[in-house]
């Protein structure tokens, strides 16, 4: 992985956009040509990180991502900041939405359509052997056309050969229902929608199906 120097980092970020921040420092920058620059600190000295850096997973990510047909990121390059001790990763900014703020933003058919879709977006992700760890409504993009892309992809484990388990697909149901809004979100317009339209795509056994949708029940309507 290359470094730049802090002159070099100072002319890429001048009258760059800060979107988040942290106890470091902005971690994320809109620059003026419409890239994003996303830094990543190491949070302990002992850390995955030596070894993964979180910029060439992100980027590696991607990579996969693409190859299995899964809409993301463009990632132009990763870099090493030496003067701030992180590293970056700069990418094409995805237009679009959260699905989060679209579903606030929508109500009755149009939300609950776009609910049915995610419940079908999942399911297409677990029959690709995809386990994002970060999976929540604010990691999903509905772009211009209505399709969904994934964002703030570094956290994620790929199986080579099948489908996701039964094991990961109820960790992600459990990642989905973290945040309360996210939860009311999926359930104002019809408690059934997203779990159905996902086990109808998935095609596993009853038992499975009995699994997950009691889980999902559990996690999301009481």
């Amino acid at each position: 992985m290359q470094s730049k120097t802090k002159v070099e980092f100072d002319n890429l970020t001048t009258n760059a956009e800060p979107l988040e921040q942290d106890q470091h420092g902005v971690k994320v920058y809109r620059l003026p040509n419409e890239k994003i620059l996303k830094l990543f600190w190491r949070r302990n000295k002992i850390s995955s990180q030596i070894w993964a850096p979180h910029a060439q997973r992100f980027a590696r990510n991607a990579l996969i991502l693409k190859n299995r047909h899964i809409p993301t990121i463009d990632v132009e390059s990763i870099f090493k900041l030496p003067h701030l001790k992180c590293d970056a990763v700069l990418y094409h900014e995805l237009p679009g939405t959260t699905l989060r703020s679209w579903l606030r933003a929508h109500s009755g058919n149009d939300q609950q359509d776009k609910i049915q879709q995610f419940g079908q977006f999942v399911s297409r992700l677990h029959d690709k052997g995809i386990h994002f760890r970060s999976l929540h409504l604010g990691n999903v993009l509905v772009t211009p056309n209505g399709s969904f892309a994934l964002i703030d992809i570094v956290d994620m484990t790929f199986q080579h050969f099948g489908k996701s388990t039964i094991s990961k697909r109820l960790r992600n149901l459990r990642h989905i229902a973290r945040y309360k809004e996210d939860r009311q979100l999926m359930v104002s317009e019809g408690d059934n929608v997203f779990i159905d339209s996902y086990l109808e795509a998935s095609h596993l056994s009853e038992a499975d199906n009995k699994q997950l949708r009691s889980v999902y029940f559990q996690l999301f309507l009481t």
